[in-house]
């Protein structure tokens, strides 16, 4: 960060984790606070922000430098930031674990199937996800199979494609498995989405970041299906086929449970080492 004139972490020669930032430079503290974010201090600190004495007091306080930055550090000494602090919350499960909702889309985002993905779980007992498939990479990946599909719509909801998405986030919940601040935060129940999210209607913006509170509210009864008891859910909306036809789509959505991974998550874990 500027503020910290130079830098506050770096990875340590023979120890360099690609899931973290490294571990404190000398002189550098660094600090978690109850809520989850970074905070640290040095002889490198800024004085303050040109002429913004409020902003230098919200940013500076008892000298330290209050990143806006959610993180932990591991059981290594490593610096590990898994979202904004302003976007990072509580799962409502027995171990209360964080829920950096950017974090677990991008964990699921490395699979090159997955082209988008919305998860939820602030206060909620587990964490649901809706996925949006990579047309070309799951096209591809169907035609090697010789699994017939007529448009995004059709393919995304073949029982086939499900198993694929399935296997992913195993993946990423076995990822997550091995991590004590994220593991009871691993995904539990998901559903395909029927049409692709798009800047056009509103749901990502222009560089193709998603829209998380649009996304919420325009598929509000998505969101809750994933925590009913039903393992489908009927959507109707209109949609524009790949061939420039408009029409209603009307269909069952399938929900998918995913089993949680074994780690090493301990009763009542919530706070981080400072």
């Amino acid at each position: 960060m500027t503020e910290a004139s130079v830098f506050v972490c770096v990875q340590p020669d023979g120890e360099v984790r690609p899931d973290t930032v490294g571990t404190p430079m000398p002189e550098v503290e660094v600090s978690i606070s109850p809520e989850g974010e970074v905070l640290f201090r040095s002889p490198g600190v800024f004085l303050g922000y040109y002429k913004n004495p409020q902003a230098t007091a919200e940013t500076l306080a008892d000298g330290w430098v209050h990143s806006g930055d959610a993180g932990y550090i591991d059981a290594h000494g490593h610096l590990t930031i898994i979202d904004r602090a302003r976007d990072v919350s509580r799962v409502a499960n027995a171990h209360h674990s964080l829920f950096a909702p950017r974090y677990l889309e991008n964990k699921l985002k490395f699979s090159p199937f997955i082209k988008e993905a919305v998860v939820h779980g602030q206060e909620r007992p587990f964490v649901g996800a809706l996925i949006n498939i990579d047309l070309e990479a799951v096209g591809n990946w169907a035609e090697r199979r010789g699994l017939a599909y007529t448009s995004y719509t059709d393919l995304a909801a073949r029982p086939e494609v499900y198993d694929l998405m399935q296997g992913e986030i195993t993946r990423v919940n076995a990822s997550l498995a091995d991590d004590p601040h994220m593991a009871g935060a691993q995904i539990r129940h998901f559903l395909i989405l029927h049409k692709e999210l798009d800047p056009d209607d509103g749901k990502l913006t222009r560089t193709r970041k998603v829209r998380r509170h649009f996304v919420a509210e325009k598929y509000a009864d998505l969101v809750e299906a994933l925590y009913g008891t039903d393992d489908r859910v009927t959507v109707e909306t209109q949609v524009v086929f790949e061939d420039g036809r408009s029409g209603t789509f009307k269909a069952d959505l399938l929900i998918r449970d995913v089993s949680a991974a074994s780690g090493p998550v301990r009763q009542g874990e919530g706070h981080h080492p400072s």
